[in-house]
């Protein structure tokens, strides 16, 4: 009896392993999430671009939300990949907007750079979107009101296939910035030593 289990658990074995050459087991990526809090109360005011659904905002909004306090979250990616975007409003009647820049983020010229923005995802009280990112650029998410008296907490997730990082990254400089630096380096020493061997001279003499 025991003879037969080990023969038939043998079977099993080999007959499992040949599936497994026929279909490997491909390991899951796993998504990595990112999530804040923070608030638009007392905040800095800006004129908000206007939701133009999965397009790059164009217009800014009229009177009704051209002084909204606004929030500004920077981060980067490690890997390209579509990123999910989910604010939630966490005061009571606040009606959130998000919008998404990348490279940089002036809010006197609210459009530039903007490349998407939405009010409700799917109703009040939550703003969001899913869009491509990729490694190497800074991107800022900034969470406003609809309207200029929307203002309050909120809680944001970013989730995709990289990891979010905050911050931004820093520049690297040119070629020629970096040989110009050199150049000054370099010119500055020497100047410095034909200082120090003029000095010797007159004391000499």
């Amino acid at each position: 009896m025991f003879k037969t289990n080990k023969a038939t658990f043998i079977g099993i074995s080999i007959a499992w392993g040949s599936m497994a050459a026929i279909f490997p087991i491909v390991p899951i990526a796993q998504a990595a999430t990112l999530t804040y809090t923070e608030t638009t109360v007392g905040s800095a005011v800006f004129n908000r671009p206007v939701d133009n659904f999965s397009s790059p905002p164009t217009a800014v909004a009229g009177p009704g939300g051209g002084m909204v306090g606004y929030s500004v979250f920077s981060f980067n990616v490690t890997a390209p990949a579509s990123y999910v975007f989910q604010s939630t409003a966490t005061s009571t009647n606040f009606d959130n907007f998000t919008v998404l820049y990348q490279n940089s983020f002036n809010p006197i010229d609210s459009v530039f750079n903007a490349i998407i923005a939405n009010d409700d995802n799917p109703s009040l009280g939550l703003s969001g979107f899913t869009t491509a990112l990729n490694p190497g650029i800074n991107y800022f998410l900034v969470t406003t009101g609809f309207e200029n008296i929307d203002a309050g907490t909120f809680s944001n997730t970013i989730a995709g296939a990289g990891n979010i990082v905050p911050g931004t990254i820093a520049a690297v400089p040119e070629p020629a910035t970096i040989l110009g630096s050199l150049t000054a380096f370099g010119y500055g020493i020497y100047s410095r030593r034909k200082i120090k061997l003029a000095r010797a001279a007159t004391k000499k003499i």
